[in-house]
């Protein structure tokens, strides 16, 4: 699937975009996607970056001062990808990955007085779907983005409160077809994920017996054709379900759930 991108503010300094560090960026996506629509999103936003000179850089330990790449092959990204959501240890939140990061110029280190400064944010959304603004608690100005079967799939927050976008959108553009939106249960993606990086990774996707069992299962799919649809998903999730019970400040905009769940 293909994915625009939207803006959604600026980054703030300090007491203006909530918790955390002056000018970062917390991107959160549905971990149940498939590895490859997540990889997806991070190369719209990271060549919309591209095209007004700057890039993304990731800010926790482990993968601090990581640029994305959208060039590399996949298997870096993967990689990268996986590092920098596992890296985001201080906020966890079941059924979404996190990611902190800065929007620095290219050639610029970000800690070069304005290299993040007042950079514009962007959200990965479907045409067809729509993005949500709001404001309030830890988050700052943030949005969320929904596909057109109401699912929201990501969300970006710390923008800068005082400098809020003019509101809702609904994304143009041809919307996929029901078939081609990718949906998987949590279960699925991560069987989904194992396989894929047996596929890129070889012996270091497991050992022994889960090794064995990695290489069978993706053997079979590439029997089946199946690897196909794991990188470029043409299933349909016909309904989707409600947000856990943690997640609901979020819809309702409650400052308390900000102030008190989002890093």
């Amino acid at each position: 699937m293909s994915y625009y991108t939207e803006r959604s503010g600026f980054t703030a300094p300090k007491g203006k975009g909530g918790a955390g560090t002056p000018y970062h960026v917390d991107l959160k996506l549905l971990s149940s996607l498939p590895v490859a629509e997540r990889v997806k999103m991070f190369d719209a936003l990271a060549k919309q970056k591209q095209a007004i000179g700057r890039e993304i850089e990731f800010s926790n330990p482990v993968v601090s001062g990581r640029r994305w790449n959208p060039n590399a092959e996949l298997a870096e990204k993967v990689d990268l990808l996986e590092k920098a959501a596992a890296a985001h240890s201080h906020s966890q939140h079941p059924g979404w990955q996190s990611f902190d990061y800065y929007l620095p110029f290219k050639g610029k280190s970000r800690f070069e007085k304005g290299a993040v400064e007042d950079a514009s944010i962007y959200i990965p959304a479907v045409a067809g779907g729509k993005v949500r603004r709001g404001s309030g608690g830890g988050y700052g100005y943030f949005s969320e983005s929904l596909d057109p079967s109401g699912r929201v799939i990501a969300r970006v927050g710390h923008g800068n409160i005082d400098r809020p976008e003019a509101g809702d959108v609904n994304v143009l553009g041809k919307a996929p077809a029901a078939s081609e939106l990718p949906a998987a249960s949590e279960s699925q993606s991560t069987r989904t994920e194992d396989i894929l990086k047996a596929f890129l990774y070889g012996t270091q996707a497991g050992t022994g017996e889960k090794q064995k069992t990695l290489q069978q299962e993706l053997k079979e799919q590439l029997l089946g054709n199946v690897l196909s649809q794991a990188l470029n998903p043409t299933s349909f999730l016909s309904s989707y379900n409600t947000l856990d019970p943690y997640m609901a400040g979020f819809n309702t905009g409650s400052k308390d759930f900000f102030g008190g769940i989002f890093g």
